[in-house]
This record gives structure tokens, sequence and C-alpha cells, in this order.
């Protein structure tokens, strides 16, 4: 089983790139769970939202304390906590930014980062900074625990009363899936 943790701000839709990821690998034929970890949280505020994935039945109804996997929405989050608490020592972390992983992660050299600058593609896009369906694309390629297909295919139910944020949405994820680098 892997167990991922998304950093992010309220309004940059963590909570749904969680529900994202975990009914794409639904769709890979696997077994998921996605929940989000609320306070009296605002637009702006610090938010987490968790996945797990399995190949088998996933028994466990706790939170997240060991991910395998962090994803950062917004660096701003790596400044004020440590992203990486808990995180499995060899853990892979995909962070939205043009930074490189010395500049924002003081014991880098502990995990496999990749980068993806998910804003920009966000504001071409989107014309606002947006970034969770493009940060899914970068999970895809980093991790290839979901399939491109699938991420479409659930941005597709999604979505699915408006075509055009289904096509939006897949161009983003396209594209963050074809620049995500490990750093």
């Amino acid at each position: 089983m892997k167990e991922i943790r998304i950093h992010g701000r309220g309004g940059q839709g963590a909570v749904t790139a969680a529900q994202l990821l975990a009914i794409a690998s639904f769709y890979d034929g696997k077994q998921s769970q996605a929940f989000p970890r609320f306070g009296v949280e605002r637009r702006g505020a610090p938010v987490e939202a968790f996945t797990r994935i399995s190949d088998k039945t996933i028994y466990v109804r706790a939170g997240v304390y060991h991910p395998d996997i962090i994803v950062v929405l917004d660096t701003s989050l790596i400044e004020t906590e440590d992203v990486t608490v808990g995180l499995k020592q060899g853990g892979t972390i995909i962070i939205n930014s043009t930074k490189s992983p010395k500049e924002l992660i003081k014991n880098h050299k502990n995990f496999k980062i990749f980068i993806v600058d998910a804003t920009s593609i966000a504001m071409k896009i989107f014309q606002k900074p947006i970034v969770n369906t493009a940060i899914l694309g970068a999970f895809a390629s980093a991790t290839k625990l979901v399939s491109l297909e699938s991420i479409n295919k659930a941005i597709e139910e999604r979505f699915e009363r408006s075509p055009k944020l289904i096509d939006i949405n897949k161009k983003a994820v396209k594209e963050a899936y074809e620049k995500c680098q490990i750093k």
C-alpha cells in the first residue's frame, strides 16, 4: 500500500486532487481511499489531504502518519512547516516550484524530489493558480502509480457536466506529465 499526503492551501484544490487520485487508481484496478484533514480552515489556510492506493483491500481507517509520497501545491508551506515530517526514508516528494530541491528541502538527499511548475501551467491554461489537476499529471509521471489515462477518466467523471472543464483539465494534466522532472 502507498500512502500519499498532499499539502496545499484552502482553495487550491488539495482535497479534489486527493479524490481524483483515488478515483484514477480505482480505474487502474486498485483499491483506494481519499480524505482531508480540516480544522477551521479558510481560503489560503494550510490544508492536508490524503490518499491511499493498494492492490489489496485497504482495512486501515486511520490518518496517514508515515507517507510514501508527499505532494506540495504551494512552496510557501515549506517555509512555515516541515512537509517531510513522517515521510519514509527514500520517499518521493513532488513539488510545484521552479526552485531546486536544495533550495526547498533541508534534507533533500534523503528523498526523490520531482519538480514541476504547475502554477505556470495553470495560469496559462486556466488563467488562475489552481494547480491541483496539473500536479496529478506530475504525480503520474513521477510515481507511475496511476496512469495518465485513468487520471483523464477521473477528470471526465468529476467534471461530466462541463465538457470545457474536462478539456482544459486534461490539457493541464498532460503538460505537467511531460514537464515533471526529477531534480
